[in-house]
Parts: C-alpha cells; structure tokens; sequence
C-alpha cells in the first residue's frame, strides 16, 4: 500500500482510544532518538568551547538547535497522541470535557 493509501489510517490514530499496534517499541525509539539528538547538540557545544572550527557561526548553531528543538517536539507531541489509548480526539461533539 502506498503512503496515500495510509493516510486515512493515520488520521484515525488521532482518535481517542485509537494507537499504534506497537506502541512501546514506538516509544522506546522515540526516547532513543531524544538521546541521539541530545548527545549531538552537547558535542557541538564541547567541541566549540574546546576550541574546534566547526565553521558555524553563533547565529547558525543557534538557528540550527531552534529547528532542532522545534522539530523534536512536533515529532514528540504527535507520538505520545498516536501510542498512547488514553489520549487523543474526542469522537464525540460535545464540549472538551466531554459533557
């Protein structure tokens, strides 16, 4: 199936009650990719303070981690929606608490 064919599925995950079938290898991978990510921005840093040319200025190293950041949260707040059954849309049309 290709990634159109998905998307509907996708979508459905959203959905309060709704994950993903593997929820926890999810977020075991998630949590590894939040380590990666961490472990690459403290290298930058030490590398620069120890005096390594990283032929990046101030401005782009901070433009580059503001992305970075920007990007793991949307992809974090996305991932704790779809692996998790306790969270999501309401399918009903009530009010946010449901009443």
């Amino acid at each position: 199936m290709g990634l159109i064919a998905n998307l509907p599925k996708f979508w459905d995950l959203f959905k309060e009650g709704e994950a993903l079938s593997n929820a926890a290898a999810w977020k075991n991978r998630l949590v590894a990719i939040n380590g990666v990510v961490a472990f690459i921005g403290t290298a930058l840093l030490i590398s620069k303070a120890y005096g390594f040319d990283l032929e990046l200025d101030d401005d782009t190293i901070h433009g580059l981690a503001g992305g970075v950041v920007a990007l793991v949260g949307a992809v974090n707040a996305v991932m704790h929606v779809v692996a998790n059954k306790d969270v999501g849309l309401s399918s009903n049309s009530g009010t946010a608490n449901g009443n």
